[in-house]
């Protein structure tokens, strides 16, 4: 009988996914705060020009456990006309 303890090769494989898509999260967090938000400089504006409320940017702005949403991810690539794989392919994931 198969046990799915701490050492089980399941929770080990689930735990390494879990990981890498926190990194993934952060980096992408990180991308869209870094190349679009900070040099608007202005959440309102951001937040209107791509169709997600001011709280979100804020949070993208500032919350260092934030983790976005794929729905926030489309909103925002199709305000600038980008795919979504031509935008994880720009942030690197």
């Amino acid at each position: 009988m198969q046990t799915f303890g701490f050492e089980s090769e399941i929770f080990i494989r689930i735990s390494n996914l879990f990981v890498s898509m926190t990194e993934a999260n952060r980096k992408i967090v990180e991308f869209i705060r870094d190349e679009w938000v900070i040099p608007i400089n202005n959440n309102s504006k951001f937040a209107v020009d791509h169709n997600i409320d001011e709280k979100t940017v804020r949070r993208i702005r500032d919350d260092k456990t934030y983790q976005i949403a794929l729905l926030t991810i489309m909103r925002i690539c199709h305000a600038r006309n980008l795919t979504l794989a031509s935008f994880f392919k720009m942030v690197g994931v």
